[in-house]
């Protein structure tokens, strides 16, 4: 498969995290087929944002087909989708056919800086809707019962946060009734 950046150079098979993708020995992009960059962002996590789902189509109105786009997908040539991702945002492309995306250099390790704030910056009721969101997933056997453990806790800790006093009385009632 050819570089859809770089003419004429073609990528080279590699391994991330037991899966192989294909990337330019000339740019380091990297082409993700469709559920890959899911794969490699799980297998890499360590159960600390596993359960979150890199959702480039959550912002529809940040997708933008540039109908004159140079940038064609290596797999079938259909132009490249440009889809904003994340805050600040990642340009990434993604074939509109086959759902395959290309990452620049660079672009996978921004998208998980993305992902470690967003653990860090969601709200109880953000959690709480994360929650509802994998609980279903697990149901549906898309998800693992361990990430949603991982919720669970995060969602713990999150309301620890929010709410010290009553995390205070909670230990204070404890400590008077101990079991």
């Amino acid at each position: 498969m050819d570089c859809p950046k770089c003419d004429g150079v073609a990528t080279e098979e590699v391994e991330l995290h037991s899966v192989k993708v294909d990337r330019c020995p000339e740019c380091g992009g990297t082409w993700f087929e469709q559920d890959e960059l899911r794969q490699v962002k799980d297998r890499e996590s360590h159960g600390d944002y596993g359960w979150l789902d890199v959702n480039l189509w959550q912002d529809a109105e940040k997708v933008a087909v540039d109908d004159e786009s140079r940038t064609q997908c290596p797999k079938d040539g259909a132009p490249l989708a440009t889809v904003r991702y994340g805050d600040p945002e990642i340009a990434v492309e993604v074939c509109p056919l086959c759902f395959g995306l290309w990452l620049d250099q660079g672009e996978y390790d921004k998208i998980i800086e993305h992902l470690e704030e967003r653990v860090d910056s969601e709200t109880f009721a953000q959690y709480l809707g994360e929650a509802e969101e994998e609980f279903v997933e697990v149901l549906k056997g898309e998800s693992e019962l361990s990430n949603l453990g991982k919720v669970f806790q995060l969602l713990r800790l999150r309301f620890a946060v929010e709410h010290p006093t009553v995390v205070t009385i909670k230990e204070a009632i404890r400590s008077m009734f101990p079991q």
